[in-house]
């Protein structure tokens, strides 16, 4: 049997299939924790060894910067070679290079800024506009911008009108789709809101000359619909395939098209959590109707979790109807590897939790939000170093992380502390719900809580060993009181 070692690590038989049968479509489905960058790396490490293909033939994308240097170095230690890898922008900013296309990139924050500015003055210019501003806000028609922004209300709108404009901008839509929308909805007032901040984005970005994200792979896939370019790429190899949009898949559809190349996607239906940035799921759910003869791969054998685990966590995740089935195994075997901690006092819970963890151990402290750790540091001391690293005095031997759960993604520790499970607006899973609005750009019918779900299994895979889920008695998440009902729970009261 061929061998392939990727990080001193030997490929297993499932990693091994889509490796040696090179299919020319491929979709791996890779379970948390099981090894998908090695697959990756091992297939191109396997096609350059055998020279059934040169390193600058490739392209390799995954979805930030830091995912992306993370890949390329260990493409490099691996292969001893460099092979061009990108973000989808990057990759799109290195063709309008080649075709000598200028293009200035707008500021990361200018859409925040717009809606802030037109809150502050440019809803007062329009009467039609102050009326949906008090339907919206709850506001007497007599009112000031800073009781729009210190409305209860404005953070949820501020995000919903974000998330609005991002969903548009990623499935291709333009300002004609946005008018047609406004005369289907009528009676949303948000949504004339929404229309008038649109035009203002864009024209800010127009008369700076500026392209957002959404905007360069807009531009850059326009432009090799209309111009044929000399790319040399016979494998494009895409990761956490999961969190695609339409317009970046568009875009690779392109390339596919003047190149002919051959294209492996990799993720995990089960840890898509980027809706609110413009992700479609169901491009990785159809993957298999877009392109002929796909082969499919399922990667079952996850290397983090203990059997225990993977069994409760694949239980609550498969819940939800828009998710391909699968069944992960561990060889790893723990007795009860979750344990629901439910306390009456939030003030010292957290010490009394980092009582219980070993020394040396690494330990993330996981928030739903940026402002859980405050509820539960009120009365510990700490002082926070490099890449959110927490020092606790009281505990100097342990080495803790700070992330949210978004952020956690496609990390793992040796122990895992979940804060705030509680069934609150901000809680876990945040009561937040989409907008109306939101439906009129949207393919799917959504499940209830279906993307808090999958944030809720994200987390409960980043662990090696144990992972501790903070509770309120009073008022537990409604996740918390599914899955205490299971086997292998340890439930304490402290």
């Amino acid at each position: 049997m061929t061998k392939i070692i990727v990080n001193n690590y030997a490929l297993d038989e499932e990693q091994l299939k889509p490796v040696l049968e090179n299919a020319k479509y491929s979709l791996i489905i890779a379970g948390a924790g099981s090894g998908k960058t090695l697959t990756l790396i091992g297939k191109i490490k396997y096609m350059l060894e055998n020279h059934l293909i040169k390193p600058e033939e490739i392209c390799t994308i995954s979805f930030t910067n830091e995912a992306t240097n993370n890949l390329k170095k260990n493409i490099l230690k691996n292969c001893q070679v460099e092979v061009p890898t990108f973000t989808f922008h990057k990759l799109a900013l290195s063709i309008l290079q080649q075709a000598k296309i200028p293009y200035k990139i707008a500021q990361p924050d200018l859409l925040d800024y717009t809606i802030t500015e037109f809150f502050q003055t440019k809803c007062f210019h329009n009467k039609f506009l102050i009326k949906k501003c008090y339907k919206v806000f709850d506001l007497p028609p007599f009112f000031s911008w800073q009781k729009i922004l210190s409305s209860k209300k404005y953070p949820a709108i501020k995000k919903q009108i974000i998330t609005f404009i991002n969903l548009f901008k990623a499935n291709g839509y333009f300002q004609n789709d946005l008018k047609n929308i406004l005369k289907k909805a009528k009676k949303e007032p948000l949504l004339y809101l929404i229309y008038a901040i649109y035009l203002l984005y864009e024209n800010a970005k127009e008369s700076a000359n500026t392209l957002d994200f959404d905007d360069i792979i807009l531009k850059t896939t326009t432009y090799l619909q209309q111009h044929s370019m000399n790319l040399p790429y016979k494998l494009i190899i895409i990761d956490e395939f999961q969190d695609t949009s339409l317009c970046r898949f568009n875009f690779i559809e392109e390339i596919i098209k003047q190149t002919d190349a051959s294209l492996c996607v990799v993720g995990d239906d089960y840890q898509s959590i980027y809706h609110f940035s413009g992700c479609d799921l169901s491009i990785f759910l159809n993957f298999s109707s877009f392109f002929p003869n796909v082969q499919t791969y399922k990667l079952e054998t996850t290397y983090r979790n203990s059997d225990e685990l993977v069994k409760i966590a694949g239980t609550f995740i498969q819940k939800n109807p828009h998710q391909i089935k699968k069944e992960l195994r561990s060889s790893k075997h723990l007795s009860k590897p979750i344990k629901l901690v439910f306390y009456k006092n939030s003030n010292n819970i957290l010490e009394k939790v980092l009582q219980k963890i070993p020394s040396n151990q690494q330990i993330f402290l996981l928030g739903r939000n940026h402002f859980d750790l405050k509820k539960y540091t009120k009365n510990l001391s700490f002082t926070i170093k490099e890449n959110n690293t927490l020092f606790f005095p009281k505990f100097p031997n342990h080495h803790i992380r700070f992330l949210t759960v978004h952020a956690a993604k496609g990390l793992e520790s040796d122990v895992v502390i979940l804060l705030n499970l509680e069934s609150t607006l901000y809680g876990f899973p945040s009561l937040q719900k989409d907008e109306k609005i939101l439906s009129l750009i949207k393919n799917e019918q959504p499940f209830p809580y279906e993307e808090e779900r999958r944030l809720f299994y994200v987390a409960l895979t980043r662990t090696k060993s144990y992972i501790y889920l903070l509770i309120p008695k009073e008022n537990p998440s409604r996740f918390i009181k599914e899955i205490k009902k299971e086997e292998n729970i340890e439930k304490i009261f402290l």
